[in-house]
């Protein structure tokens, strides 16, 4: 058996396999049903989409074939992304390659093998998408075109996945610039009806396709008052008691997916053009103190995913700062004003 060379820009083409943020995912649909097309079309009882890792080939689809992985220095398609067209092997047990291979002499008795190597635009040969048959055969020209075509369609979704992962790039360079706008402006303001006109202005394209609103706890602790609101729909009443709320009363968020049984806050409400939404309640604590709710709703149920849910925990904590560096500073003035009238 013949261990598969390592190409001569291996870890640029990791590299770019790992940027693509596509290993250990789940199975999909859009991989998926091209191996299903390659399965039927060559009657073959396996096909597979492999990416070729360091110490591993990984399948995003397996069509027969039950393992998730397997070694990289045992595996066909560690050779396949040596060529630049198809690799063929129509017996392996007359391949001195492969004619001891443990896939070939054991499970899953490898006999036929096809690979068509993955190729994204920068020209990194990533994996395969490959046919197995526990009969020698081989292709004609007709159905090597066919693998070929198949392939295309293959890397015009792992193209998908290098676009998708830029613009998610681009989001969280615009997330951290807004990010870095709100807590400058937050420690610039003078007063909290300022602050929260800058809340105003930078909540909103900080979290696109939802609503949301800030309360602050008043003086006598007994109430939430709203501050500030954004966006369409707003799914809370403007002024509750504390204990209304599971967030404030347990000291730590409290998110509400309607798809699933959660307990809804009392504070809110359902609206009459869209009477679900998925909520995030979190407390604003600074130095120990609760000083207020970060309310946020979204009428997509996707749109508070974890990473949106993280971004709202990291604003919540900049205005629970802002919010007790203004009552220091009022503090402050009032104890500099008595002392100066007595």
């Amino acid at each position: 058996m013949q261990i598969p060379a390592i190409p001569a820009n291996e870890s640029s083409r990791l590299a770019v396999l790992y940027s693509l943020k596509i290993l250990d995912t789940d199975p999909e649909e859009r991989f998926d049903q091209i191996t299903r097309i390659a399965q039927r079309a060559f009657r073959v009882p396996i096909a597979l989409v492999s990416l070729i890792d360091a110490e591993r080939q990984w399948f995003k689809s397996c069509q027969g074939f039950c393992a998730s992985e397997t070694p990289r220095d045992v595996s066909f398609c560690g050779h396949a992304i040596l060529e630049d067209r198809p690799l063929i092997v129509p017996d392996a047990r007359d391949d001195p390659r492969f004619h001891d291979n443990p896939f070939v002499m054991g499970e899953p008795g490898i006999r036929f093998y096809a690979g068509m190597p993955l190729t994204v635009l920068d020209g990194y040969r990533l994996g395969t998408l490959c046919l197995i048959d526990q009969q020698p055969r081989t292709l004609d020209t007709n159905e090597e075109l066919l693998l070929i075509d198949l392939g295309h369609l293959v890397e015009q979704e792992l193209a998908a996945c290098k676009t998708s992962v830029l613009e998610e790039l681009q989001q969280r360079n615009q997330e951290m610039e807004l990010l870095s706008r709100l807590s400058d402006f937050l420690q610039a303001s003078l007063s909290l009806p300022e602050a929260f006109e800058v809340m105003r202005s930078l909540l909103n394209p900080l979290f696109p396709g939802c609503s949301g609103s800030v309360f602050t706890i008043c003086a006598s602790r007994n109430r939430v008052e709203q501050g500030v609101t954004w966006g369409q729909h707003q799914y809370s009443i403007e002024a509750f008691a504390p204990e209304t709320c599971w967030a404030l009363r347990r000291g730590r968020s409290h998110f509400v997916n309607p798809e699933r049984s959660a307990l809804q806050c009392a504070h809110v409400h359902q609206h009459s053009e869209h009477p679900t939404a998925a909520t995030l309640c979190i407390p604003m604590i600074a130095q120990g103190e609760t000083l207020g709710l970060f309310f946020i709703s979204a009428i997509e149920l996707g749109t508070l995913n974890p990473a949106l849910q993280q971004l709202a925990h990291t604003v919540a904590e900049q205005i629970a700062l802002a919010i007790a560096n203004l009552n220091l500073r009022e503090t402050l003035q009032n104890q500099s004003y008595q002392a100066s009238s007595s």
